[in-house]
């Protein structure tokens, strides 16, 4: 992949991010076959628009039940095709609604996540284990380790595992999400005191699931001897092979995966990135999961 600058242009409809190839420095790029959209096309989603009024707080609303807030990706190289950062626009009003830069710190990695490009607005940290199999995002605020005052502690908004593929079964990025389960239509506020507290800990007791948090998978793609690849049913917005392109729906209280999708997100003709949102998730929650599956990942 030859080294490249993508240049910040917020008045053009949509963004070029990626010329022919593998767009994504990812392990699994050269192991992994492109999944490509099913056919026939299913319409996972739809639905009204939710448009962003004030980012802060539309960042952190519940895209409401019936609507869906669609967005693109932009990802900013520099020298060696390295990552410099991730912009989320509004699809519709090319809003700039987050702007993302990765810190590498000595035993795990740090996306700051801001509401703007050239300023200090953070809304959060997300975080991941030094594999980058492992990420959580927090809400602003200090550390258990920093702090003992509980009213000064970061909240845990989401959490998100990967499946390790021993057998390299080459059905992509197949991973786990958890979110706080919602009170009164609110997401209930899960802040670790310590290290026995948290998503990654609640996820571990299934009789919990819908109580305290909600668990989201993705769908596994099917093999398609038409194509002789593996094959998700996208919709409309997702219509290029890429690995990084995934389907995730809700597991229910019986283990079964619902039959809505939560997110969708996949290549739109070989050049853009979109996403597609809809509730139990806030826009910040979401984009969380877009940057670890974007990120580098060392196990799988």
């Amino acid at each position: 992949m030859s080294d490249q600058i993508i240049e910040n242009n917020d008045n053009m409809a949509r963004q070029k991010i990626i010329n022919d190839g593998h767009e994504f420095e990812n392990s699994s790029d050269q192991k992994l076959p492109s999944l490509i959209i099913q056919s026939p096309l299913h319409l996972p989603l739809s639905g009204e628009e939710f448009l962003p009024t004030n980012t802060d707080q539309f960042l952190n609303s519940i895209i409401p039940q019936g609507t869906i807030l669609e967005c693109d990706v932009k990802i900013v190289k520099g020298w060696f095709g390295r990552h410099l950062k991730y912009n989320f626009y509004h699809s519709k009003t090319q809003k700039l609604l987050l702007s993302v830069k990765k810190s590498q710190c000595p035993r795990s990695h740090q996306f700051q996540l801001s509401k703007s490009e050239n300023e200090l607005d953070f809304v959060g940290t997300l975080e991941s284990n030094f594999s980058g199999t492992e990420f959580i995002l927090y809400s602003n605020g200090l550390s258990y380790k920093n702090s003992k005052d509980k009213a000064s502690l970061r909240k845990e908004l989401a959490f998100i595992h990967y499946e390790y593929q021993l057998l390299k079964t080459r059905k992509g990025n197949l991973f786990k999400a958890y979110i706080p389960s919602l009170i009164e239509g609110q997401p209930s506020q899960i802040i670790p005191t310590d290290e026995n507290t948290g998503l990654k800990i609640k996820s571990r007791f299934l009789n919990k699931r819908n109580q305290e948090y909600f668990e989201f998978k993705t769908l596994e793609p099917v093999w398609s001897s038409k194509y002789q690849s593996y094959t998700l049913p996208f919709n409309s917005r997702v219509n290029s092979a890429s690995v990084h392109n995934f389907l995730l729906k809700q597991l229910k209280e019986d283990g079964k995966l619902s039959k809505e999708v939560a997110i969708q997100f996949g290549k739109c003709d070989g050049k853009y990135l979109n996403i597609d949102i809809a509730y139990p998730f806030t826009p910040l929650q979401a984009f969380s999961i877009i940057i670890s599956q974007l990120d580098n990942k060392l196990l799988i």
